[in-house]
């Protein structure tokens, strides 16, 4: 009789209709079940993937022989309750985890007595190993990448990689996902690709990749996977290459994923992390992507722009001359670009973070940015000992609240470590950079102030940093506006580390979590005139010629998209769009005083605030949707 195996990857669960498929797990179970004396001997039964009850979960079960968990941040608890409940039922069930959440250690088998064997790196050969190992009875020590427990005594043998990965078959071709399909057919399934693994760079944060070496898929087995999610009908597959562009071959990727979203319509969403240098390779396959809707933006990432914090953590970014001529490259092609930051980097200040993101905007970004509080992975240098006494680090272990889904939806709570401290950033100060960097993201990147900032930046010569270091201290100084309720209540809840109560919720925005600056800025375009009558004083406060700033208020009001609202007529007395426009390309010329009409119609029908959240704030963000004068849209000026 065959030997029951079940492999458990939950995924992060954003609805019980939306579901990534088990891409690790079925990576693990294709190899290991392309050999014969595996399939000879075991039985594959099931790959958990829905965050069910545990309970429920154990129910389906059925005299398992090994049962191997995939952890990462999101599904680490519920992993440890299911397998809790499994070895209670069948205590001679052999049970192991695997993943970025397991320490390159015994440490979680002296720890878990329901944890058998802990496997480290990359999971194919080690999983094909341990099941022939079971089958032929031989010596586990023999095998790489694994921790186990003899008796009382914890063994780890050495760490091993393969790097060739020619042999690797595609569990989507090998059909591991048809039935899983067929079964859920109302859920909406996302999928993964790798089109290679490795990343040549060393970031003391990241462990998102095993080896700096970076081997590449064949291309035969990338087009076949893609083919089978055009068949699938897959609306969206995150490409999980950590470089996405790093080599020529990757235009020819994005070239077969338009093709094929040109005559099926899928996948509809491609989304890569691009290649950290920027260079022609990537911007050729974002304009691909981009010019076919199959693409949300470009990367262009930073992390930090200190230069200290950059040393402390092994990075090398672009030049912000670079960064600006690639910026404008892509604004001129209607390419959207996002800049990633990491909030908490060893080296870092108040003034060193709130700046860098200024010098930023001063380079050209003015479309979208996405600040991540720096978390901390336990394989990860940044996780090691050492490094965090190294830099006086401090971190918190605070439940995963839902940020774009509901909360609690997934029962059992998880947690993750994010610094909160370090010897050159204070609590204090770590917590104002957040509030500086969620006013900055809702006011100029979603849009609110965005044009009487970079107004005031040309033709005034205030700062960015002025202007909204002055605008938080302002919404700080009137305690009586709808303004200061909500950024006041996230400063104190950002200060609140032990409960981490991070997610901005609001029925009328849908049951799902937001970010703080989606959040700010739902509740601020919500308002309406509300909001405007909050913040009147502030940018008045700034002088600008009555005639200009009664226009500009009226253009600033008018780009701000609402629901219901399809198509806009604004008319001012200055030629606006273009003067910002212009801008964002790098090429400034003087605001011109004429009569000018701009007539915009929607891409998109939006018509309530449940739908704007999730089209415009969550979908559209790094596009600048919250504004009708993004590239989306269809705009007629006329002079």
């Amino acid at each position: 009789m065959k030997k029951n195996v079940y492999l458990v990857q939950v995924n992060v669960s954003y609805s019980d209709r939306l579901s990534y498929v088990p891409y690790a797990a079925g990576c693990v179970a294709a190899y290991a079940f392309s050999k014969e004396e595996i399939k000879k001997d075991y039985e594959l039964r099931e790959i958990v993937f829905l965050r069910e009850p545990p309970e429920t979960v154990l129910s389906r079960i059925e005299e398992p022989y090994f049962v191997g968990f995939s952890c990462y941040t999101w599904n680490m608890e519920y992993n440890k309750a299911l397998a809790r409940l499994i070895k209670e039922k069948y205590p001679s069930c052999i049970i192991s985890f695997s993943g970025h959440e397991v320490p390159e250690s015994t440490e979680l088998l002296e720890k878990y007595p329901f944890m058998d064997i802990l496997t480290f790196g990359e999971g194919e050969e080690t999983f094909y190993k341990l099941l022939k190992a079971f089958s032929d009875n031989e010596e586990l020590s023999d095998i790489p990448n694994i921790a186990f427990r003899r008796g009382s005594e914890y063994i780890k043998t050495p760490v091993s990689f393969c790097f060739k990965l020619d042999d690797y078959p595609s569990p989507y071709t090998m059909g591991l996902f048809d039935k899983m399909l067929e079964d859920n057919p109302k859920i909406q399934f996302n999928t993964i690709l790798e089109t290679n693994r490795g990343c040549p760079y060393g970031c003391a944060y990241c462990d998102w990749c095993f080896t700096k070496k970076v081997r590449r898929f064949p291309m035969e087995k990338i087009k076949a996977e893609i083919d089978w999610m055009s068949e699938k009908k897959i609306a969206y597959c995150y490409c999980a290459d950590a470089n996405f562009g790093i080599f020529d071959r990757d235009t020819e990727i994005a070239r077969y994923v338009v093709e094929k979203h040109n005559s099926t319509g899928y996948p509809a969403i491609f989304k890569p992390c691009y290649a950290k240098n920027s260079d022609d390779t990537v911007f050729e396959a974002g304009k691909l992507l981009n010019d076919a809707g199959a693409d949300k933006g470009v990367t262009l990432a930073y992390q930090t722009l200190c230069d200290e914090a950059l040393q402390n953590i092994g990075r090398e970014n672009l030049t912000l001359e670079h960064f600006a001529d690639l910026d404008a490259r892509y604004a001129a092609a209607d390419i959207p670009t996002y800049t990633e930051l990491i909030l908490g980097m060893p080296g870092e200040t108040y003034e060193s973070f709130s700046k860098g993101m200024c010098r930023l905007l001063e380079s050209g970004q003015h479309n979208s940015m996405t600040v991540y509080n720096c978390q901390v992975y336990c394989n990860s240098p940044m996780g090691q000992k050492e490094y965090q006494e190294k830099y006086g680090i401090k971190t918190t272990r605070i439940p995963l609240h839902g940020i774009h889904y509901p909360l609690n939806f997934n029962g059992v709570e998880e947690y993750f470590n994010v610094i909160i401290e370090t010897s050159s950033m204070p609590k204090e100060d770590w917590v104002k950079a957040n509030m500086f960097s969620i006013v900055l993201q809702a006011f100029h990147h979603l849009g609110l102030l965005r044009c009487f900032a970079v107004y005031l930046r040309k033709e005034k010569n205030i700062s960015y940093f002025d202007f909204y270091d002055s605008l938080l201290s302002y919404i700080y100084s009137v305690p009586e506006t709808g303004t200061y309720a909500v950024i006041k209540d996230m400063t104190d809840r950002m200060a609140d580390t032990d409960s981490g109560d991070w997610t901005y919720q609001k029925d009328i925005f849908s049951p799902i979590g937001w970010y703080f600056e989606e959040g700010a800025f739902l509740d601020m375009a919500y308002r309406g005139e509300e909001f405007w009558e909050d913040i009147m004083p502030f940018i008045r406060s700034f002088r600008i010629e009555e005639d200009i700033f009664n226009e500009l208020l009226l253009y600033q009001k008018a780009i701000i998209r609402r629901p219901g609202v399809n198509e806009a007529v604004i008319k001012t007395r200055y030629d606006f769009y273009s003067y910002f426009e212009r801008i964002y390309e790098d090429r400034y010329e003087p605001l011109e005083k004429t009569d000018t009409e701009l007539q915009i119609t929607m891409e998109k029908n939006i018509t309530n605030w449940a739908q704007y959240a999730i089209e415009i704030i969550w979908y559209g963000k790094r596009r600048s949707a919250t504004l009708i004068t993004n590239p989306r849209e269809t705009i007629k000026l006329i002079r």
